[in-house]
């Protein structure tokens, strides 16, 4: 028994560990004890059936770097990032300046089509005003300078521009020279005759005076002319009486034909200078009597009355008519500017017209705009559909990363599940 007991220990010393625990279980009662070396000395390559079945990881850095962009698809992807961004910003501002630049562009054209238009109603009114002030009307005269003063602000403003105001297209130009011609001589037609108002007022009132006096007059002669009827008077009388009421007829129509379109009438002048003459030589014989046209003295108190009170609104009548000899230069002067005036009217409102209508085809959208706005929108739209390529790139390169660490996780928890499985089986 001794050499068994001595050998024993040596035995089962030089034993293999797997065998030592069934050795112990049968010498002693107690717990069995192993030697944790059992766990690593289990190769957990020694099973590779699994890692062959999955996915292998994808390591970072190791996948294609290329984007599919042109020109910066091999960058970084934050390069890439900052020079989509950058073109995009590029893009943006350029349509908002270019977009901005199109409704100034607009606003502009609209100012000017409202400043021809302006000039049209402008050249009319003035036309009209200057008829009235050529008359005598104190009220035309303001509306004459405001009139034309409207008409150089608007037309000089398409021309050259201002404050307000750019200058007018290139195109609208040419027409806008001639136009001007004629607004420059409109101008110096007006100033002519607001130059006048002091004499074209006294006139036109001295013209109405004389028309409402040869009505009074009229009347005052068919009267002395019934008188002489009743008293029998003679012949030459009767001749000279029937002269008066013609010449008070004649008189009013002298006035009123004063004034023509043309201009002063030279007729209207002649008339009335002689028939005021004529009218005061007949009317002194009548009361004092005149051999060389046989009329007698007049000796009725109630006649005599009667031709007095005509000699004396023909005193008024006659200084009206000296006034407006007085300012017959003037007057023609005036008249002249008037007519120069009317003639250009009608040239003036073609000309604007058509000016008008050239603004109105004009575009807000120049060439400028219509190339660099479909530009910006491209660049925007580049850098937008981009950014757009990187984020889904991202996006599934983030789940296919996704994807492979769950796969891996599974395969290192498989891995470990086979070693705990080796090692219990070992045990």
């Amino acid at each position: 028994l001794k050499p068994a007991k001595s050998s024993l220990p040596s035995s089962a010393s030089k034993s293999s560990p797997l065998h030592t625990p069934k050795i112990a279980t049968a010498t002693q009662p107690q717990a069995p004890s192993f030697d944790s070396s059992l766990i690593t000395e289990a190769s957990p390559s020694q099973i590779t059936e699994f890692a062959d079945t999955h996915l292998q990881p994808r390591v970072p850095g190791t996948e294609e770097v290329s984007s599919g962009l042109p020109f910066i698809g091999r960058k970084a992807p934050a390069a890439q990032r900052r020079i989509l961004i950058g073109i995009g910003e590029v893009g943006l501002f350029g349509m908002v300046l270019t977009t901005a630049l199109a409704f100034y562009n607009a606003n502009q054209n609209s100012v000017q089509l409202g400043a021809a238009g302006s000039a049209e109603v402008q050249s009319q009114r003035l036309a009209k005003s200057t008829l009235l002030a050529i008359s005598g009307n104190p009220k035309a005269f303001p509306e004459v300078r405001e009139s034309v003063d409207a008409l150089i602000q608007n037309v000089r403003g398409l021309r050259t521009g201002d404050g307000q105001m750019n200058a007018a297209p290139p195109e609208v130009q040419a027409t806008l020279e001639s136009v001007s011609a004629l607004v420059d001589r409109a101008e110096k037609s007006a100033n002519s005759v607001i130059a006048q108002q002091k004499n074209l007022t006294t006139v036109g009132q001295a013209l109405r005076s004389i028309s409402r006096q040869s009505a009074e007059l009229l009347e005052i002669a068919e009267t002395i002319s019934a008188l002489k009827l009743q008293q029998n008077a003679t012949p030459a009388e009767l001749f000279a009486v029937g002269q008066l009421v013609m010449l008070t007829q004649r008189l009013g129509k002298s006035a009123n034909e004063f004034m023509t379109i043309e201009g002063v009438s030279p007729e209207a002048v002649f008339l009335l200078s002689k028939d005021l003459s004529l009218f005061r030589e007949i009317a002194q014989g009548l009361v004092d009597g005149a051999a060389e046209m046989r009329l007698p003295a007049a000796k009725d108190p109630e006649t005599k009355e009667r031709l007095v009170a005509l000699l004396k609104l023909y005193e008024e009548t006659r200084a009206l008519a000296a006034a407006i000899m007085t300012n017959l230069p003037g007057l023609v002067a005036a008249r002249e500017a008037q007519t120069t005036l009317m003639l250009d009217s009608e040239p003036l409102r073609k000309g604007l017209n058509l000016v008008t209508e050239q603004l109105a085809k004009a575009t807000a959208f120049s060439d400028v705009i219509l190339i660099f706005l479909p530009l910006s929108a491209l660049l925007a739209l580049v850098g937008a559909a981009g950014l757009l390529r990187l984020y889904v790139r991202d996006q599934a390169s983030n789940a296919s990363l996704s994807q492979n660490r769950r796969f891996e996780a599974e395969r290192q928890e498989q891995e470990a599940k086979r070693v705990n499985d080796a090692n219990q089986a070992a045990i």
